[in-house]
């Protein structure tokens, strides 16, 4: 990772990026060989990413991130932030709810000469399916 690197200009540039374009990555900043590891899904490459991410934005159409923080890794940066949206058309088989949701999630970032090479992330998709009503609290 470049010592001149900003993580939260980074961060925030990735991830809003993903806001902007409705679940695509934007591929300035992403390794040609680019890898996402999202916990209890496939592994995917940056097209089933932007799939993934799609899938969130159709049923939350108002979805963004908001960073919460970011440190330094030997290889890139982590990055924890909160997904907020509100849920108004059907997601994974759940009916649209009209509730909102703060979902929080936590990614570590691998970046080489200024691209993602590898993204892993966790988010609380339990706390998730219990503001949608899906699970009880």
């Amino acid at each position: 990772m470049s010592t001149t690197l900003n993580p939260m200009d980074f961060a925030i540039r990735f991830f809003n990026g993903q806001d902007e374009l409705q679940g695509s990555l934007r591929p300035e900043l992403l390794a040609p060989a680019y890898r996402a590891e999202i916990m209890g899904f496939p592994p995917m490459d940056a097209a089933g990413h932007g799939e993934f991410g799609r899938a969130f934005y159709n049923a939350f159409p108002d979805l963004y991130h908001s960073i919460d923080e970011t440190q330094v890794t030997d290889n890139g940066i982590a990055v924890r932030f909160t997904l907020r949206g509100t849920h108004t058309a059907p997601f994974m088989g759940i009916p649209a709810s009209n509730r909102a949701i703060a979902v929080s999630a936590i990614a570590l970032l691998t970046i080489v000469n200024g691209q993602v090479t590898h993204l892993h992330a966790i988010f609380d998709q339990l706390g998730m399916m219990r503001q949608l009503g899906v699970v009880p609290s």
